[in-house]
C-alpha cells in the first residue's frame, strides 16, 4: 500500500493554445481539469500500475469537495483533512505548437496551528495501512518549514520507506531526517550544497555525500538526460528513450509514483529506477496532467538504458 502526501492541492486546469502571447485572448483549443498537486499526480499514477493508494492532506472549500470528489472516481482511497480555507486552482497553458508550457500557480490557504495537529493525528493512523510513503510539492502557508521532517521522523519509526520530492528550505530540513528516498534536480542540490553542478564528477560527488547521510536512495534527476542514483554496489546513470513529447508536466511526479510502486513491490534498485523512469517517460505521452499507461509503461521499461559509473 503506498500513502501518497499533497499538502496543498488544486484543481489542476491545462489549457491547450498555440501560439499564445501575454495580452491577448485565446479560446483553447482543448482543456482538461483534475485533481491536482503533485502527490495526487503520484497516487493517480500508482494506481493506473494496480497499487492500492490512499491519498492524503489537506482540502477546503468547494474546490477541496471537487478534489476528493475525483480522487475516489479515480478509485484511489481519498483520505484528506478538511480546512477552513479554500483549496487551489493552478492554470497551465500548453503551447504545443512552440513546445512551451506557461504556469499560474495559486498559494493556496493558510493553514492553522489546529489543522496542521489534526493532520498529523491522521497521519500516523494511515501509517500503519501502508509500506512506502510519498510526500510531493510545497507547503501551504501556516504549515512549519520542518513538517516533512516530522512526518519523516514518524514514517522512520515505523520502518516505512518514505520518498521526498521537495524543494528549498523543506528539502533541506527533510533530508536531516534520512528519508528513503530523494530526487531533486540540479539546481535543487545545487541550493543545498552551496556549489554549482555541471559535469558528472559533481552529480557524483552529490549522490555520495547524501548516501553518506543516511539516504538510502539518493537521485539526482537530469532532465532529458536521465538521472544519477547511488546504489549499494555504486553510481549508477541511467537514460531514457528519446520521444515526441506532448506535455511534460507531471513526469516528475511519475516517475516518483513508479519509483514507490517498485519498492512496494520488493523489486531491486535497478529496476525501481527503471519503472520510475519509464513512467516519467510515458506520462509525456499524454495532454493530461500526470497520466500513464501500463501498456506505454511495460513499453518503454525494456527501453531504459543504465551504466555503473563508478563502484562503490
Amino acid at each position: 500500500m503506498i500513502l501518497a502526501i499533497n499538502m496543498n492541492p488544486a484543481i489542476d486546469k491545462v489549457y491547450a493554445v498555440d501560439d499564445f502571447k501575454v495580452g491577448e485572448v485565446f479560446r483553447p483549443r482543448d482543456m482538461t481539469a483534475t485533481a491536482g498537486g503533485k502527490g495526487l499526480n503520484v497516487a493517480r499514477v500508482a494506481c493506473l500500475l494496480g497499487e492500492q493508494v490512499i491519498a492524503t492532506g489537506l482540502a477546503g472549500g468547494s474546490t477541496g469537495r471537487f478534489i476528493e470528489e475525483e480522487v475516489k472516481k479515480q478509485g484511489i482511497d481519498s483520505q484528506f483533512v478538511p480546512i477552513q480555507g479554500e483549496s487551489r486552482i493552478c492554470i497551465n497553458i500548453m503551447d504545443e505548437k512552440n513546445v512551451t508550457s506557461t504556469e499560474i500557480l495559486e498559494p493556496g490557504p493558510t493553514i492553522s496551528e489546529e489543522e496542521c495537529e489534526a493532520f498529523l493525528n491522521k497521519y500516523q493512523k494511515l501509517l500503519e495501512k501502508c509500506d512506502v510513503v510519498t510526500a510531493s510539492g510545497s507547503l501551504p502557508k501556516g504549515v512549519p518549514e520542518d513538517f516533512y521532517r516530522n512526518l519523516i521522523s514518524l514514517a522512520n519509526e515505523k520502518g516505512k520507506k518514505f520518498i521526498l520530492d521537495t524543494s528549498g528550505k523543506y528539502f533541506e530540513e527533510g533530508i536531516n531526517e534520512k528519508p528513503y528516498m530523494i530526487k531533486p534536480n540540479k539546481d535543487e542540490v545545487s541550493k543545498v550544497i552551496k556549489e554549482s553542478l555541471s559535469h558528472m564528477d559533481d552529480y557524483i560527488k552529490a549522490v555520495k555525500t547524501f548516501q553518506a547521510q543516511g539516504i538510502m536512495l539518493p537521485v539526482i534527476s537530469l532532465g532529458k538526460n536521465g538521472c544519477i542514483a547511488a546504489l549499494e554496489d555504486g553510481i549508477y546513470h541511467f537514460t531514457t528513450p528519446q520521444v515526441k513529447v506532448i506535455n511534460t508536466v507531471g513526469s516528475g511526479d511519475s516517475f516518483v509514483a513508479g519509483c514507490a510502486v517498485g519498492l512496494s513491490q520488493g523489486r531491486n534498485f535497478i529496476d525501481v529506477i527503471k519503472l520510475g523512469m519509464a513512467c516519467g517517460t510515458a506520462n509525456t505521452q499524454f495532454f493530461k496532467t500526470g497520466m500513464v499507461s501500463k501498456e506505454l509503461v511495460d513499453k518503454f521499461f525494456a527501453m531504459i538504458e543504465y551504466e555503473k559509473i563508478e563502484g562503490i
